[in-house]
């Protein structure tokens, strides 16, 4: 009967909590290729800004645009992960451009990396309810 009552408690309190929106940004830009990864100089920095939610929805953007869509996602002991392919870019250069996304954030210290179109950067992630993220 315990077991019963605490079953039923965890899943309405589970279903009271809203999805969470994590937003991330990069301090530094990293590039990399088969051979190696470099840091670009803090003056040619390109600032980014990275919204995804939990249930798969994400955006990762740089430069003029967005990578946009929903991800493929998994929790393995509070590392997030979202991963999406060919993941078109919202304004691509002739020709289109399109990229792979990985995203990893780890839960409790707001830590991530992310991996899209030759940039693999660590980033800082707040977790914020979704009515404050609204419109990104």
């Amino acid at each position: 009967m315990l077991m019963l009552l605490l079953a039923a408690l965890l899943s309405a309190s589970k279903s009271e909590i809203p999805p969470d929106l994590w937003a991330c940004s990069n301090d530094i830009e990293v590039w990399c290729a088969v051979d190696s990864c470099a840091a670009r100089p803090e003056a040619e920095t390109t600032p980014m800004a990275i919204a995804a939610r939990r249930s798969g929805e994400f955006s990762v953007c740089a430069y003029s645009g967005c990578w946009e869509g929903e991800a493929q996602t998994a929790d393995v002991g509070g590392r997030l992960l979202w991963a999406a392919d060919d993941v078109p870019f919202s304004s691509p250069p002739e020709g289109g451009f399109t990229a792979d996304v990985s995203l990893l954030i780890i839960e409790a210290e707001g830590v991530g990396f992310v991996r899209v179109g030759g940039i693999a950067s660590p980033l800082l992630c707040l977790r914020r309810p979704v009515d404050e993220g609204a419109g990104e």
